[in-house]
């Protein structure tokens, strides 16, 4: 049965228990200084929102904002390492459920429709940065190579249950999965009305195809 993408939806992470008030509290500042920080970026984007807007709007004087996160960059940072947590949680919470891997990579391909859909704004922006801090980021390597990772189990899944070929190599099947996903992102991020939940869906199923086990050939019958 493939996963749905409210499945996904649910399988997010959620924050893990507080263990005392002080942590408490810390949590509550830096949780209220990330959705300011989410909110005024999509609305203002990142050059146009200052520390100072974020420590007003979060109810925290400006020195309490700089304790947490020293600059707006640390901030933006911050909701790009949460963007990436959420997607690598979300592959990985699949292999929970019984689907092939065309399947799971269907509904990984439909939840990040959805979500864009949802905050298209915001995702733009955090989009942007991630494709930036992966290249320039002193842990861009590990980062990547983390994504990559995931997707290999999928395909590893795959493999072990008959349904993804086996005369390609899970890591160049990853690779292309990878580089689809992530080429069809940054068209959407550049491209005026790209139509993005149809070109996943399309990507989708042509990765399905690409991925899928091909019947040996049937020899004829000799005369």
């Amino acid at each position: 049965m493939p996963v749905s993408a409210s499945q996904l939806r649910a399988a997010e992470p959620a924050t893990g228990p507080v263990r005392s008030r002080r942590a408490d509290g810390k949590a509550r500042v830096r949780a209220g200084l990330l959705a300011v920080a989410r909110e005024l970026f999509a609305r203002h984007g990142v050059a146009g929102t200052t520390m100072d807007d974020i420590a007003r709007l979060a109810g925290v004087s400006r020195a309490t904002a700089f304790n947490y996160f020293p600059s707006k960059n640390l901030l933006l940072e911050a909701l790009v390492y949460e963007m990436e947590a959420r997607f690598l949680h979300v592959i990985e919470s699949q292999l929970d459920h019984p689907a092939t891997a065309a399947q799971r990579l269907a509904a990984l391909f439909n939840w990040t429709a959805h979500g864009v859909s949802e905050t298209p704004e915001l995702s733009r922006v955090l989009i942007g940065a991630s494709e930036t801090t992966f290249g320039a980021a002193r842990d861009s390597g590990v980062r990547t190579e983390r994504v990559h990772r995931a997707l290999m189990r999928v395909l590893e899944a795959g493999k072990r249950d008959g349904n993804v070929r086996r005369d390609l190599s899970t890591e160049i099947l990853a690779e292309i999965v990878g580089g689809s996903y992530v080429g069809i992102l940054h068209a959407w991020r550049v491209t005026l009305r790209y139509p993005l939940g149809r070109r996943l869906e399309e990507a989708a199923r042509a990765l399905a195809d690409l991925i899928a086990v091909t019947p040996a050939p049937r020899r004829s019958r000799s005369r």
